[in-house]
């Protein structure tokens, strides 16, 4: 199980490091919660049984199958007046008791942002992921409300990023960096500049696509008060891909300028957004395709002492799958809830409609293609380190043509903590 092998190393030497938890931050201000200098360390070892409907969402194995599950999870934060870091691990193994066999996963990230100075902040981060039978797509996992990167108004997703509808039933490798920068040109005007590469690869089936691409992004923004903030970005991004394509390989553009806006609703209640069009070209090596389409994002967040909501929807006109570009409109929520000091609730959802694709793998074609999931958490503190809960699940995919019937799941576990407990 090489996940859990990877991971378990770095569990140990996180083990051995000491920490004080820092103290929760203040939720009133969706933007900036309050800095509280700090460190956090501790591992949750988990184990839990359970049952799902369709495990590899196929035709082919449909048969539903009980389970066992194994995991681990590591977690890493500090927090100093100038500097916020996190790093995570997870990873699990799954054995059914029909011939799906075992299923490995695992995520391992991290990010760190510092403010160099009164005017200038910069960040990093990072992210290696394994994916079997889309089972990452299964488990929420949360991390500790920390400070957000710079320009940043919403937290990071619940569910770990997903492979789109056509690799749900293969394996998905992705490797992933960013960097940039926010510069105060004034007190009310700020630069921002960022950049990255993404790798993935997908293999399964008539699949083995490998994807590249390298997101550029300038902006810049002006408070107008202490609630609205507006502003303009250009998006540039370059995608290769390889692998079992029709003509060898393959790459697309998309250039995007957009305009941005912050609304600061309440204390409690951001709404930020961006409109704009994305210039794009498909070159499959014998012609290049042009088009021309909107692109919006827009995200409504709440936060609270006790809860935490966000929901968001997006338009993108040249989205990366396996088979292709394609146009991807998706939409999602994340909600968290403390409901005793002892039990807490978590629920994410999100679905993506896939039309208008440039086809590039032979022998693949669709006009259009749904993929949603949906997954809740409930756990409750039963001892100083010992947690239990249930987890359901809920995944779907539809496509041109019959449908593989959904993978609805369901498990009981048990968790102990190792490190601080909070």
């Amino acid at each position: 199980m090489v996940g859990l092998a990877v991971l378990a190393a770095l569990a140990a030497q996180v083990a051995t490091q000491t920490g004080t938890s820092a103290p929760p931050p203040t939720l009133g201000d969706t933007t900036a919660p309050t800095r509280r200098a700090g460190e956090s360390t501790y591992i949750d070892l988990e184990a839990g049984a359970g049952y799902s409907t369709n495990p590899n969402l196929t035709f082919n194995s449909n048969s539903g199958a009980a389970f066992g599950r194994i995991s681990a999870h590591v977690v890493r934060t500090r927090v100093s007046e100038r500097t916020t870091t996190v790093l995570a691990g997870f990873a699990q193994g799954l054995v059914y008791t029909r011939h799906y066999g075992l299923q490995q996963s695992f995520d391992v990230n991290g990010r760190h942002d510092a403010a160099v100075n009164e005017r200038l902040r910069l960040f990093i981060d990072g992210d290696a992921s394994y994916d079997k039978g889309g089972q990452l797509q299964t488990q929420i996992l949360s991390i500790p409300d920390v400070p957000l990167l710079p320009g940043t108004t919403i937290p990071p997703p619940l569910l770990a990023p997903g492979g789109d509808f056509l690799t749900v039933t293969g394996r998905t490798y992705r490797l992933r960096a960013d960097a940039g920068g926010q510069l105060a040109l004034s007190p009310v005007d700020n630069l921002d500049l960022s950049t990255g590469v993404e790798h993935d690869v997908f293999k399964g089936g008539a699949f083995d696509t490998r994807i590249t691409s390298i997101p550029v992004s300038l902006g810049y923004d002006r408070r107008l008060n202490a609630r609205t903030t507006i502003g303009a970005r250009v998006v540039g991004q370059f995608t290769h891909y390889g692998g079992t394509l029709t003509n060898g390989v393959a790459d697309s553009r998309v250039i995007t300028p957009e305009v941005t806006g912050q609304l600061l609703l309440s204390d409690r209640v951001t709404f930020s957004g961006d409109l704009g069009a994305s210039f794009s070209s498909v070159d499959d090596g014998l012609r290049t395709r042009h088009s021309t389409g909107l692109t919006a994002d827009a995200n409504l967040c709440f936060r609270s002492e006790r809860s935490n909501f966000c929901a968001h929807a997006a338009v993108q006109q040249q989205a990366a799958t396996a088979a292709g570009p394609a146009r991807d409109v998706s939409v999602g929520l994340d909600y968290s809830r403390r409901l005793t000091a002892d039990d807490t609730l978590e629920f994410s959802l999100d679905a993506d409609r896939y039309s208008s694709p440039v086809i590039l793998v032979p022998g693949e074609a669709f006009t259009h293609a749904t993929s949603a999931r949906a997954v809740i958490n409930y756990s409750r503190k039963i001892g100083n380190r010992w947690f239990g809960g249930v987890n359901m699940s809920a995944r779907k995919v539809a496509e041109t043509g019959p449908d593989p019937k959904a993978d609805l799941g369901a498990s009981l576990f048990i968790r102990y903590r190792l490190g601080d407990v909070r």
